[in-house]
């Protein structure tokens, strides 16, 4: 008696002490909520007795659930309104509008969407209700794909945020946590780039991250800002700006591995768990008339399936034309295709079995199993690395190629793209694939990488999620990049101050010397402004006996005394009037009309050049008048 009262107590604390957990998985896509789903198991499977709260337009059931469902409580959204705002938006769920959708418009696009499926959300009675209800929460998981408004959740209960991401980093979610991402070496996730990229990708992918970044600020933020404002404004007396929400983020599980995609940084907060969403060995369960009709393959078994979202029934009728021939042609094995209606468009083969939902992991583990036609989505990739199962991969979305090439050159598919699908191409890819066994061998080689059997990305998620229930949010991981606004954490303003500071250590100087040579300049000015009219006599006297008009040199000598100076003379001996001193006789030129002097220079003793040049009377006041005359007759 003793001993249960002591396992009673014990069983009561340690439920007091279990964390009350709030998770939204608000995507469409059923590939992001069966990744978050499976962390939630985990949470509530442990000895530390959690419990969760989950908002989600799709449903857990009591069969996926197990033993752990009744520590899970649902409140499900109609998932109906949700997609169906989706296709509002311009968004589908047909491989062929999905694959014909340009990067920009697919992006765009998906902004609104988001945005309005979590106003949507949000609206929701029972969303509404659990708000007001008084209920305190420890701890929110989100899934932050085009859902950043759900982060006023954080704000208002007061509890640190795990984000999940099943799609990988995206440069959003780096943004939010402050995590170094470079165009040079990062592929943006719309783009069907590896990060092995040449120049010409390089160009475009500077160019898609700058539009993502600038989009994010400065569009998605905005519109995300005005739902959590209306949502919540009324719940708080003054609520944050939302940028300042991802403050408080504390983890990032990121479902990658650097041997599945390729060696990147992170922050210490934002873990990779590539395969967290795979189920125990134990868990995995095939219904028995599935289980039948695949032992019945003489060569095995075939499975089919474009993803959980994209629909194999709406493929064009071409399309569908060629893989049922090649099914029917491979009478050997069997086919297990994921069909979303109840009708089939012809008469079903024997060796075909369709079904709207299929357990795949399950399935794909299956020694029976050859081969997985997939589009190379993440979780799909996961699951037939961790069965053994070669993949024939034919991506839709930029995403799904990359993925694909990526295991296509470690030997472990083979690709055949969406607008080449043909008979051929895709009856030698299932042949090679099926015949060849180094495909399985280099599958075993990167599942060894991948540690898929030791759970290891599970134990790690759990272990930081417990540090952050303990710490109160384990701030101590945090960057203060996600503190930085754009300018900032670009570094375009310390490049502001460096050009302003350049720009002013060549301005300076030449302005100072500008200003000095101008000052010189206006003082020489002056200077010449006062010896005026003897620089204009030099002018005139020059000018007329360059053009050899003696009378004029007889007016300027007799009216405006000159002083006698080096530049006078410089400029008598290069005058016309020196001409008649010289004595030597000059050439007459061709083109002169004036009659060439030819009377010979005075004898020794004559006046010399200066004087022809230079008045008389202000040097030589004592000559007579007599000189003067025998002057002009020199001239003449």
């Amino acid at each position: 008696m003793r001993l249960l009262q002591l396992l009673s107590l014990w069983l009561l604390c340690s439920h007091a002490t279990g964390a009350n957990i709030l998770a939204v998985l608000p995507s469409v896509w059923r590939s992001h909520y069966l990744f978050g789903r499976r962390l939630l198991q985990q949470l509530v499977a442990g000895p530390q007795n959690h419990s969760v709260t989950l908002i989600s337009p799709h449903a857990l059931s009591a069969t996926d659930a197990g033993t752990a469902l009744y520590r899970i409580r649902e409140i499900r959204i109609e998932d109906q309104d949700l997609k169906q705002n989706w296709l509002d938006m311009g968004m589908s769920f047909e491989a062929e509008q999905m694959h014909a959708q340009s990067v920009m418009e697919r992006f765009t696009r998906m902004i609104y969407a988001g945005t309005t499926n979590v106003d949507l959300l949000l609206s929701d009675a029972q969303v509404q209700k659990l708000i007001t209800s008084g209920e305190k929460f420890d701890l929110l998981i989100v899934d932050l794909f085009l859902s950043d408004a759900l982060l006023g959740f954080a704000y208002y209960y007061g509890v640190p945020t795990v984000a999940i991401s099943p799609t990988g980093a995206n440069s959003w979610l780096n943004n939010m946590f402050g995590n170094p991402q470079s165009a040079a070496l990062d592929p943006s996730n719309f783009l069907p780039y590896t990060e092995r990229m040449n120049t010409k990708q390089r160009i475009t992918n500077m160019l898609m991250s700058t539009f993502e970044r600038l989009t994010y600020n400065f569009f998605h933020l905005i519109s995300q800002q005005s739902v959590y404002s209306n949502h919540f404004e009324l719940l708080v007396r003054e609520l944050p700006n939302y940028r300042d929400l991802s403050k408080n983020l504390s983890l990032a599980l990121i479902n990658s591995h650097p041997a599945m995609d390729y060696p990147r940084a992170y922050l210490p907060n934002m873990l990779e768990v590539g395969g967290l969403h795979l189920l125990e060995p134990q868990e995995l369960q095939v219904p028995n008339h599935v289980l039948s009709f695949m032992e019945a393959a003489s060569s095995g078994v075939i499975y089919m399936s474009l993803g959980a979202e994209v629909q194999t029934a709406q493929l064009p009728s071409e399309k569908l034309a060629i893989l049922l021939d090649v099914f029917a042609h491979l009478k050997e094995f069997h086919f297990l295709l994921k069909w979303e209606t109840e009708e089939f468009i012809q008469p079903l083969p024997d060796n075909i079995m369709i079904n709207s939902w299929w357990p795949q992991q399950a399935i794909l583990a299956h020694e029976q199993v050859k081969l997985f036609i997939s589009s190379c989505g993440q979780l799909s990739v996961w699951e037939s690395i961790a069965g053994d199962t070669p993949i024939l991969a034919i991506p839709i979305l930029a995403e799904q190629e990359v993925l694909a090439k990526r295991l296509q050159q470690k030997g472990a598919a083979l690709t055949v793209a969406y607008d080449a699908l043909a008979y051929d191409a895709l009856l030698h890819s299932i042949r090679q694939l099926t015949l060849n066994e180094s495909y399985a061998q280099h599958l075993g080689q990167l599942k060894k990488r991948l540690s898929v059997v030791n759970s290891e990305a599970s134990a790690r998620a759990l272990s930081h999620i417990e540090l952050i229930l303990s710490t109160g949010g384990a701030d101590f991981l945090k960057s203060h990049a996600n503190s930085l606004n754009f300018w900032r954490s670009e570094g375009l303003d310390v490049l502001v101050i460096i050009a302003l500071g350049i720009f002013g250590i060549l301005t300076v100087p030449f302005v100072v010397t500008c200003c000095i040579l101008r000052r010189s300049y206006y003082s020489q000015a002056a200077q010449d402004q006062q010896q005026q009219p003897y620089r204009t006599m030099l002018k005139s006297v020059g000018r007329v006996h360059s053009h050899g008009d003696p009378s004029s040199c007889r007016s300027a000598r007799s009216t405006e005394p000159l002083r006698r100076t080096r530049s006078a003379q410089s400029l008598s001996a290069r005058s016309s009037c020196s001409s008649f001193s010289s004595t030597t006789p000059t050439t007459p030129s061709s083109n002169s009309t004036t009659p060439l002097d030819l009377t010979p220079p005075p004898p020794t003793g004559a006046t010399p050049a200066m004087d022809l040049y230079v008045n008389q009377g202000v040097y030589s006041a004592q000559k007579a008048s007599a000189h003067d005359e025998k002057m002009e007759h020199a001239f003449l």
